[in-house]
């Protein structure tokens, strides 16, 4: 004869969070994955500034997650951790955006450049 032993409400509480962390945690990664690789202007954006731009809307979404675990299990410390690392993230994340728009305004004045110049010949043969 087996007996079956249930476990106390609480123990069942405590996998259900993990569970529900670590869902939501591959649910982030998935979605920054898809945002880096969804933007339109993708062939003028630079590797290092896509690269920047992935990792920290992964660490924003890592922190946020640690935050909000922080808050359900009362530890300041992880909260503010989190908090810390959302910020840092978003940073990042910022960090990488400007490369992109830097690199588009370069390509855009190269193109301007390259046009003036043949202007110029045109006009002079």
């Amino acid at each position: 004869m087996s007996i079956i032993q249930v476990a106390p409400p609480s123990l069942f509480k405590a996998y259900l969070k993990k569970l529900a962390i670590i869902i939501a945690t591959l649910t982030l990664v998935l979605f920054a994955w898809g945002n880096a690789f969804s933007c339109s202007n993708a062939h003028a954006a630079t590797l290092d500034g896509i690269t920047d731009s992935l990792e920290g809307k992964v660490e924003k979404g890592v922190g946020t997650v640690e935050r909000n675990k922080g808050d359900l299990l009362d530890n300041p410390k992880m909260e503010a951790e989190g908090g810390l690392r959302e910020l840092k993230g978003n940073a990042k994340d910022t960090l990488g955006s400007a490369k992109n728009s830097l690199d588009d305004a370069k390509d855009t004045v190269e193109d301007k450049s390259e046009s003036i110049i043949d202007s110029v010949k045109d006009f002079f043969e």
